[in-house]
This record gives C-alpha cells, sequence and structure tokens, in this order.
C-alpha cells in the first residue's frame, strides 16, 4: 500500500468513528428489506435525499430489525452530502450528560446540552437500551425532542421500546403528520440471518 492510499484508508477510518458507524457497508443499497422494514428504509432515504418536507422522524420495532443498519445508512448518505451527523447511541449519550454534571468546570452541562439539542442533524440510536429509563432521562429528551421540533431541526429517534412505554410527550411531537413521521418497523431478527443466502 503507498503512503498516499494508506493516508486515505486512515482518513476514512477516522471519519467512521467520528460518525460512530460500525462499517462503511451499513448503506441502504446493502439493506437487504424484509417483510415489515420497506416503509423503514423509504422513510430513512426520504429523510437522507433532502427532499423530505418533514425533518422529524421515530422508527420503532423489536431488537435487530435494521434500526441502527438505518441509522448508519442515514449518516453515511449525509456524509456524502457533506452533513457529517455521528449516530449517537442514548445509552452513551446519557453516560456523558452524567460526567458532564459532575465536571469540576463551571456549566459544562448547561454549555454542552446546549450545544447538542441545538446541532442542525441529530440521529438518536436504541432510545430506552442500556439505561433505567429514568424520569430525568426522560424529562432530558423531552426537552431535546421538544426544542428540535419547535425549530424544525432534523431529529431521528429509534427505539425498540413499545411505545407505550415512551412518554406520550414525546412521543406525540413524532406523530405531527406535517413535521413528522411515526414509523413501526415490523421485521423480525435480522442477526441470525446474516451470511444466510
Amino acid at each position: 500500500m503507498s503512503l498516499e492510499s494508506d493516508k486515505k484508508a486512515q482518513g476514512k477510518d477516522d471519519l467512521r468513528r467520528r460518525l460512530n458507524i460500525t462499517s462503511w457497508d451499513n448503506t441502504f443499497e446493502n439493506f437487504k428489506p424484509l417483510k415489515g422494514s420497506t416503509e423503514s428504509l423509504r422513510v430513512f432515504k426520504q429523510l437522507a435525499s433532502g427532499k423530505a418536507t418533514w425533518h422529524m422522524l421515530m422508527v420503532y420495532g423489536l431488537t435487530g430489525c435494521g434500526k441502527s443498519h438505518l441509522c448508519e445508512a442515514l449518516s453515511i448518505a449525509l456524509a456524502t452530502r457533506k452533513i457529517y451527523c455521528a449516530v449517537t447511541e442514548w445509552s452513551e449519550q446519557v453516560r456523558l450528560f452524567k460526567r458532564w454534571m459532575r465536571s469540576e468546570i463551571t456549566d459544562q452541562y448547561d454549555v454542552r446540552f446546549e450545544q447538542f439539542r441545538k446541532s442542525t442533524w441529530l440521529i438518536l440510536d436504541d432510545v430506552g437500551m442500556g439505561t433505567k429509563g429514568t424520569e430525568w432521562e426522560w424529562s432530558e429528551l423531552e426537552d431535546i425532542v421538544n426544542y428540535r421540533y419547535r425549530n424544525d431541526l432534523h431529529t431521528v429517534v429509534t427505539t425498540n421500546l413499545d411505545l407505550k412505554l415512551v412518554p406520550d410527550r414525546i412521543v406525540s411531537r413524532f406523530r405531527d403528520a406535517e413535521k413528522s413521521r411515526l414509523v413501526l418497523n415490523e421485521s423480525g431478527d435480522y442477526r441470525p440471518r446474516k451470511g444466510v443466502k
């Protein structure tokens, strides 16, 4: 491998880590829609195209139904348009929030939280996984979603929770037919099918 191609490969790997995607192969083209997942694929692609008239998307469904793949595919598609948006796992973000609150730097939490909720694009994957779902966690998420809803900021949230377990004041923002889309991915778990021809 030449030095130039080595640098290019290193740059691509740095960008992959920055976007928090597991593989450059997790594209829309490589997503194999099963029965129940075609609507999820359609709305993700529509949002990625830049032609959607709406800006908020929540997709919910069982573990392994392809939600994270579609989040990564969206991040990759946006990067081709020079829009860089990392896929953020909610549990990791909650841990960051808690670390910022304990920081000795004055107002670190408020400043970082404000930057996070005001970002141009936000992809929040796996809400409800790896956290306790405390009242504080839900109130922070509600604050984020409500702010972004009111300010027409592109927001994607995925969860494997039954929507009855998600506060309605969060879900209701994604029920707005003008600004949002709320999609149930009814597909089963992809993981046991991987590598099966």
